[in-house]
């Protein structure tokens, strides 16, 4: 059964913690220590690793690669990664210096429905530099840039005991208290004008 987690709902992500907005705009690069295969017929490509995909800020790194384009120009691709090295994956969100980081066994990222999945094994955080600032784990994770939810499931190959899924969501420091406001009033009783004094008596 899946259970879907809105970014919103659960502060897994705050509104401004969506995937860079230009890097779906960016072309798609791969690289690879061991080469590859293009099929300019069916536009598929095969490489073995280690493999870079890189798209703008957009980073997965494994042992082999799959990519075809489609004939709208967009792209689907799936990583592998060997059971010691999963397939790594990162992308800078729109919050300056806040990133999307996760690993599974298999990693698919289709640039069409903006959606990257993570397949067994799945872990995702989002971070501040080296912070956490959430953590997802579970059998499968699916992030959607363009509606900005996660939906995570449980499952044999889940991290968590039990095949369970777990979700850690960091407290937030307050806001600092802006030192321009008005200080509130002490009571809440309105300020009435005293009454003029009699004149004295003769």
């Amino acid at each position: 059964m899946k259970r879907y987690l809105p970014l919103l709902a659960l502060a897994l992500a705050l509104p401004l913690a969506q995937a860079a907005k230009d890097d779906r705009t960016k072309p798609l690069i791969i690289e690879s220590d061991q080469g590859g295969t293009i099929n300019q017929q069916t536009g598929r490509t095969e490489w073995t690793g280690p493999v870079l995909l890189v798209q703008g800020s957009l980073q997965v790194r494994a042992s082999r690669l799959e990519a075809e384009r489609r004939a709208d120009d967009s792209h689907f691709a799936v990583a592998a990664g060997k059971p010691s090295e999963p397939v790594r994956f990162s992308q800078a969100l729109n919050t300056p210096g806040e990133t999307l980081e996760g690993s599974a066994e298999r990693i698919e990222y289709d640039t069409r429905a903006e959606t990257v999945r993570f397949a067994g094994g799945a872990l995702v955080r989002r971070m501040k530099g080296n912070q956490v600032l959430d953590e997802l784990t579970g059998a499968t994770i699916v992030y959607n840039s363009r509606s900005e939810i996660l939906s995570v499931e449980p499952g044999q190959t889940s991290p968590q005991p039990q095949g369970k899924v777990r979700v850690v969501m960091m407290p937030r420091p307050a806001p600092a208290a802006s030192a321009s406001a008005p200080a509130a009033p002490a009571s809440s009783v309105p300020l009435q004008t005293t009454p003029a004094l009699p004149p004295p008596k003769k």
